[in-house]
């Protein structure tokens, strides 16, 4: 017979953060991740303390998985485009964390790491002052941007992707109309999008 995992503050923020990426943090609460777990709500209170607390510690680890994104490539364009892939992911699957770090006014902390690794790879570029500020701010508008869109479709009400009817029959492109009328690949249009701004970083 196999012995249950004992419950450690780590499997209990584990947890904590599939429930609320799952269902949000409206949903969540305290007797529903102990059902989860299969411990008294008692026993979260004694490894973790209360929800604040909890929360607070999902942010804080949240803050370290954010700093650490992989930053990886054989160019300075290579890294910062890993980076910006690396950020979306988080954000996209983090969205309910990220939530509650703004709830927190963590925010700011949250896109620092990412923001001084941009910096210093722009500036291996030789590129630094208000046209790195430009640069940066553009990487990371494009990246949250995406992520936001990614996960309201995902996660928001269905819908059409176009209304047919807002494209006469005798538009010149049908093809274009075809296209758009399709779902929207949001990883290719990131792609391009990210490409397209780190262009001049490659020439």
């Amino acid at each position: 017979m196999t012995r249950p995992e004992p419950i450690t503050a780590d499997t209990i923020l584990d947890a904590a953060a599939r429930l609320i990426e799952a269902t949000g943090v409206d949903a969540f609460t305290m007797r529903k991740l102990a059902d989860q777990l299969g411990v008294a709500v008692t026993s979260i209170y004694w490894h973790v303390g209360g929800r604040d607390k909890l929360f607070d510690d999902l942010v804080d680890r949240l803050l370290a998985e954010m700093a650490n994104l992989p930053l990886e490539g054989d160019s300075a364009a290579d890294r910062i485009a890993a980076l910006a892939r690396a950020q979306r992911r988080a954000l996209i699957e983090r969205q309910h964390l990220l939530a509650i770090a703004h709830e927190r006014d963590r925010t700011p902390l949250l896109f620092l790491p990412i923001q001084q690794k941009l910096a210093i790879e722009l500036a291996q570029l030789g590129v630094t002052g208000a046209e790195a500020a430009l640069i940066l701010r553009a990487v990371e508008v494009h990246v949250v941007s995406s992520a936001v869109m990614q996960f309201t479709a995902v996660r928001g009400e269905k819908h059409d992707e176009e209304d047919p009817t807002l494209w006469t029959d005798d538009w010149p492109d049908q093809d274009l109309v075809a296209a758009l009328q399709s779902p929207t690949d949001y990883d290719a249009v990131f792609e391009y999008g990210l490409e397209s701004l780190l262009a001049r970083l490659r020439s």
